[in-house]
Parts: C-alpha cells; structure tokens; sequence
C-alpha cells in the first residue's frame, strides 16, 4: 500500500473526475496516477505495483459540479450543431490546447482555416467536419490533464461521415481527422475516423477514379489495418497502396509528405 503522504495531496488538487500522471519517490519519471474521483482519491504506481484509496464524503460543490458536466456532456453528444461559445483565436487558448495541435505541426492560420476552436465549459478543442458550408460532425478533443474519455462527439450515425480536406491527383486515407488535414495541405486527405473502412467510404473511392492511397498510423493495429482496407479496394478494382512511415502521418512535416508520396504526385 502506498504512503498517503506521497500521493493524495497531489490528488487533492486535482477537479472532480480528473486524473493525472505524477512522479513518485521510488524513482524517476512520472510513473503514478492519481485521480480524484466524487467519493474517494486513488493512486497507482506502474513501478511499485502498488495503489492507494482514500475515501471522502462528496462535498456540495463536488456533486453538483459532476451533475453539471454530466448534463452539460449528454446536450453536446445529441447535436451536432458546434458546441458553444467558441474561442477562434489560438491566442487566447490555454497553453495545453495551443500546445497539442502545434506540436503537430499546425500553425495559427492553419487551425483557424480549419475552424478549429476551443470550447472552455468542457476545456476540450473542437474539431468541426464539414460538407461544404454546413456541419454535419465534430469532435471534442481532451487537453487538459487527466481528461476523460480523450473524445466527445455526437451520438449519430457516423457511417456517412468523411472529414475531407485539400484536393490532387490522388485521395489519401488517414485514421484521425488531423492527420487527414495535414495530408489535405498536399494533396486531398480522407479521415476514417479509426481504422475501419465503412461500405460508403468505399463507394465514394471507387467513383473518385483516382489512386487511393491507405496511410494509417505505423503501430500494429493500424498496420493490420490497412494491409485489409487495401485488399478491399483492390477487390473492386480501386488503384491503391499502401503508405508507411515512422511516425503518423500529422507528425511530419508538409516536405516529409512530399517526399512520402512523391512518385504519385
């Protein structure tokens, strides 16, 4: 069992239903998570393998601050009309949402381009996906520590959505919606939103009459992956390849996916 001593004051500041990843004295690194949840603190060390729980009361304050988010939650994920009100400026953004899509690579003009804003009563950052001029999907992405699930969306059919950015000579495949945008600075880039192919994202690739090129992210599942959705393409007589590279494709650089896809541009 964990001293208290070590964990639940850090524990102790954390909001309601948040957790975070915080050193230990047993060595380096940030290897224990600590959450508060509404009754009780927990911790767990991934080098000791031991936790602690340290029970509480739920004060006031901490019930109607879960009710809220929870109400708060259940309205967004039944539209999906944005969520407001809309901070467009990555200025005026905390640090850890500006930092997020910068470590990607995406720069101020780009994100907003994209109509990527934060939304400060969930501190999540909006990913809006478009048909034109209308809305027709979003995506609420955690930034802040602890932060759970990682993703908000809407809860509706998502079998005819398809984030769509840039346009070429060639339609790349990607997993995540930022991925895809990076890749739509090059040439035109599909988001799958996940590593499934859905029957009318396959529908729409065979009418595009164009190469489809599958570039999922280098880990195993994604791997798998497009080794399948390439197979299904060629069965219906889809030009198609599979792309791979050391690191998912929104983590490098707009030469670098030059260079990845230069013989079919």
């Amino acid at each position: 069992m964990l001293d208290h001593a070590g964990w639940l004051p850090e524990a102790k500041r954390l909001r309601v239903g948040t957790k975070r990843r915080v050193p230990h004295d047993c060595g380096s690194g940030t290897v224990m998570i600590v959450e508060h949840q509404p009754d009780k603190f927990t911790a767990w060390c991934f080098r000791c393998s031991e936790g602690g729980v340290e029970r509480k009361e739920p004060s006031l304050s901490d019930m109607v601050e879960a009710r809220r988010r929870e109400a708060s939650d259940a309205a967004l994920r039944h539209s999906t009309t944005l969520p407001v009100p809309l901070v467009t400026s990555p200025r005026e953004w905390p640090k850890e949402a500006r930092l997020w899509l910068y470590r990607a690579g995406f720069h101020d003009t780009l994100i907003q381009r994209l109509g990527i804003y934060y939304h400060p009563p969930t501190q999540r950052v909006v990913l809006p996906v478009m048909d034109g001029e209308r809305v027709v999907y979003w995506q609420a992405r955690a930034v802040m520590p602890g932060q759970v699930p990682k993703y908000m969306n809407p809860s509706v059919d998502r079998s005819l959505v398809l984030p769509r950015f840039g346009s070429g000579p060639v339609v790349v495949l990607t997993e995540d919606y930022l991925s895809a945008a990076k890749v739509g600075t090059v040439v035109e880039g599909w988001s799958l939103l996940g590593t499934d192919m859905k029957d009318a994202v396959l529908a729409r690739a065979v009418r595009e009459d164009r190469p489809v090129l599958v570039w999922l992210d280098p880990d195993k599942a994604g791997r798998n992956a497009a080794a399948r959705i390439t197979r299904e393409l060629r069965s219906v007589g889809v030009r198609t390849e599979n792309i791979v590279s050391a690191k998912d494709p929104k983590l490098l650089s707009k030469q670098e996916i030059r260079e990845c896809l230069s013989s079919w541009l």
